[in-house]
This record gives structure tokens, C-alpha cells and sequence, in this order.
């Protein structure tokens, strides 16, 4: 006996179907909002905790420092990575230039992977987590502190690499290599951590595949405003991150095949090991005490945790590492009288006034350009990247521009670092070394 529907029941059928249909995407996309109002919580907590007050803007051999290293491990642990060095971390020395040791230290947690053979080889997600600490400013007859919290450098780099390690647990079964993340230490007194990490306490660096830096990613506002340096061409790495780009709801970022500022990713480059840095520029705001939580943009944290997890996946599961870069050649060697040394290989790296590449640029370039009017009439802007030697004795030499923008821009900058004072040598087993330094000199319009 066949049952029939009479033409009314139908249509309310299909009015109940379509309803719950509607209702049941809604609720989905609820839930995706709350997911997403969640990461941004969570980095918004971390960030916060590393600018507080009780931290004093944690600068390098600092007690402070040491107690934002402490909350990088409990928040590690907290996701379930392992910890590789317990308590206080890769541990390391720093001697000042006034011939003070500070003690500082990398923190380093891994996902391991589940293939039984490519759990050996690795990535590296990783964002140093130091800053400049903090001074007395006399102020209306009275002693302030100055607090600089580096919100933007680098609590926001540390925060979003705490969420992709968050992510990358929960579908920790979806990598067959093994994932590091390492909170660098020491970064401001000259990419110290990274270099240690790298060059002496690491036994597996040619198992590296890759390495993500983040540095200062916290001001920009969409996939606009981030850009992702590769250092140098490497053809794998610039397919990897146009397919990463071309997927659904990803964000565009801008993708440079040279550097802009020198950082943890360097001592990786150095070795041939392919790297990205992730960044959303310098700022106004850049090393003073007004890099602080309240000018943070969080949404595009969270796409570029996202983004970076999607790297891992494609990554983590080729057949294959990526290939090395042609600085993998390069290796170390005796010590030859002539020999130009990169920064990584020494052991002791050249200064400018006490400090690394990033405060010649603050405290020399940037202060020193003049912007050729001619090019600004001609509305000429961009990234000069000059490369140079620093004497055994401190003095420049050997300039060439090594990225090109335009002939007035190429001079103004090649000007400015030739004029430079002397910089402190580097050093290898204690005696001065010749040493290549590459500058990105950024000539920007203002709106």
C-alpha cells in the first residue's frame, strides 16, 4: 500500500528542512566566531603578561627576562610540548662591554613527529622574547621609571608563535617532521640566542628544513600590511608560500626575496638553511616606550597563525626536505688572515656603539638621511640593502649596494654608511676578524 503526501505537507517539509538547514549553518558560523574571539583572547593574554609592569620591559640577562623565559615554559607545557632543557632553558653567557657576564637563555619546546624516520629532521617556528628593559628619567624634580615593553618587539611574535604551538598540537597528528619552537633570548644585544642555538648548542642543525621568524607582526591591520622576507631567492620556499597564499580565506601577504632587518632568522640563513620573517614593518614606535599593548591589531595575529600553520602542514610532510640555500657552501674554517666572515660565524659579533645592525640603523642611518628631493619629487621609494666589511680594526670598507631601488636613493644611502665611525671588530678565539654586514636603508614617503 503506497502512502501519499499531500502537496501541503510537502512544502511544510521542505520549509522545516530549509529552516533547520539555515539554523545549522548559523550555528556553525557562531562557532567559528567564538573559536577565532578565542585565539585572540589567548594572545592577547600572553602579550599582556610580557608587557606588564612586573616584567620591566625584560631586557637581555635581566632577572626579568628570566621570568618572561619562565612563562614561555609553563605556557609550553601548558599546550603539551616538550621541553628539551628544563628550567631556566638553553642556558648561555653574554660579556658585556663593560666586561659583565649576563646569563640569558632560548626556550625550546617540540612536537614530535610521527613518521619513525622524518621525526629527525625539523622546522623551527621561533620569536625572540626579549626587550630593552627599563631606566630612570628625571621628570618635573622627580626620578620616573621608563618602561620600554616592546609590545609590538617582540611580545607580538612570541604570542603568536604560543597560538600556532597551540594549533599545531591539537593536529599534531597531521606532522610527520618534528616542529620546534624556541623563544630566542638575547636578541637585542645582537641576536646572541639564535647564534648560540645555531652554532653551538643544537646538534642537529642540517636537519633543519626550515625556519619561521617572528618579529614585530602586531601592527597591521590585514594581509596588506604583513611581509615575509626569504632572505635571498630560493625558488621552493617562494612556491610554498604562494601555495599557502592561494588557499581558501588565507590572507595575500607581500612576499620579498631579500632581507629587510637583521634578526634570529639570520643565523639560520647564514648556514643554508631556508627562512621566513614575518613581519608587519618598523614604526615610529620602534625601540621608545610607546610600543605598548593598547596599539596591538590582534586579527591579523590570528590569520597569521593560521598561515603559518598551513606552512607546517606542507612543510612537515614533503617527501623531502627543502633544499638548502648556496650559503650552505659556506661553511666554517680555519681562521685565514683575509677571510670576510659572516656575523653567525663569529664568535664575538661586530657593534656599532654596544649595539647590533638595528641600533646603527636607529642611531646612524635613519638619523643621517636626507631623502634626495629629486627622488621624492619623483615619488621614488623603497628598500636599499647595502652590504659592507667591517675592518679588523673597525673601520668600513668594500661598500656595494646589493639591492637596488634608484641611483639617487642607491647614493644617499651608500653615503651615509661610508661615513660612518668606527665599529667594535669581530672577534673569533679572541682576535679581530674581517666581517660581511648587510643593512636594508628604507626610504619611505611620507602620506
Amino acid at each position: 500500500m503506497r502512502m501519499r503526501l499531500c502537496t501541503s505537507c510537502v512544502n511544510i517539509f521542505i520549509m522545516r528542512k530549509g529552516f533547520l538547514i539555515t539554523l545549522f549553518i548559523l550555528v556553525l558560523s557562531l562557532t567559528g566566531l567564538k573559536a577565532q574571539s578565542e585565539a585572540v583572547k589567548r594572545m592577547k593574554r600572553d602579550l599582556e603578561v610580557l608587557c606588564a609592569d612586573s616584567l620591566k620591559g625584560r631586557g637581555t640577562g635581566t632577572e626579568y627576562e628570566l621570568k618572561a623565559a619562565t612563562y614561555l615554559q609553563r605556557s609550553m607545557e601548558e599546550t603539551g610540548l616538550i621541553l628539551l632543557y628544563p628550567h631556566p632553558g638553553q642556558d648561555f653567557s653574554i660579556v658585556s662591554e663593560e666586561g659583565d657576564t649576563l646569563n640569558s637563555q632560548n626556550v625550546v619546546g617540540i612536537i614530535e613527529g610521527w613518521d619513525p624516520l622524518l621525526k629527525n629532521e625539523y622546522i623551527v617556528v621561533g620569536a625572540h622574547y626579549d626587550h630593552l628593559g627599563c631606566n630612570k628619567i628625571y621628570i618635573n624634580g622627580k626620578d620616573t621609571m621608563q618602561i620600554f615593553r616592546g609590545a609590538d618587539d617582540n611580545a607580538s611574535g612570541v604570542a603568536v608563535m604560543l597560538e600556532v604551538a597551540r594549533l599545531a598540537k591539537a593536529q599534531s597528528f597531521n606532522f610527520r617532521r618534528s616542529i620546534l619552537f624556541i623563544g630566542f633570548g638575547a636578541e637585542e644585544s645582537g641576536m646572541v640566542g639564535s647564534w648560540y642555538f645555531t652554532n653551538r648548542a643544537f646538534q642537529h642543525v642540517e636537519a633543519i628544513s626550515l625556519m619561521v621568524n617572528l618579529d614585530m607582526v602586531g601592527r597591521g591591520v590585514d594581509g596588506r600590511d604583513l611581509h615575509l622576507y626569504t632572505v635571498m631567492p630560493h625558488t621552493q620556499t617562494e612556491a610554498l608560500l604562494r601555495e599557502v597564499s592561494n588557499m581558501p580565506a588565507m590572507i595575500s601577504p607581500k612576499i620579498h626575496t631579500g632581507d629587510y632587518y637583521p634578526s634570529d632568522h639570520r643565523a639560520f640563513a647564514s648556514l643554508g638553511i631556508p627562512v621566513i620573517l614575518f613581519t608587519t614593518l618598523l614604526h615610529n614606535d620602534y625601540h621608545s616606550p610607546r610600543d605598548v599593548p593598547e596599539k596591538i591589531q590582534y586579527n591579523l595575529m590570528e590569520d597569521i597563525s593560521q598561515y603559518i600553520l598551513n606552512i607546517l602542514k606542507i612543510v612537515a610532510n614533503r617527501d623531502v626536505m627543502l633544499p638548502k640555500t648556496p650559503l650552505s657552501s659556506q661553511g666554517k674554517q680555519e681562521i685565514i688572515e683575509d677571510r670576510v666572515y659572516l656575523q653567525s660565524e663569529t664568535d664575538s659579533r661586530a657593534t656599532f656603539q654596544k649595539g647590533d645592525e638595528k641600533k646603527f640603523l636607529e642611531k646612524w642611518v635613519h638619523h643621517y638621511l636626507k631623502y634626495p628631493s629629486k627622488a621624492a619629487e619623483k615619488g621614488i621609494q623603497g628598500t636599499v640593502i647595502v652590504e659592507f666589511i667591517v675592518e679588523k680594526n673597525g673601520a668600513l670598507s668594500n661598500f656595494k649596494v646589493t639591492k637596488t631601488v634608484d641611483s639617487l636613493l642607491d647614493a644617499e644611502a651608500l653615503r651615509v654608511i661610508s661615513v660612518s665611525p668606527k665599529w667594535r671588530p669581530a672577534t673569533i678565539d679572541k682576535k679581530p676578524v674581517r666581517t660581511k654586514v648587510t643593512i636594508p636603508v628604507e626610504f619611505r614617503l611620507k602620506r
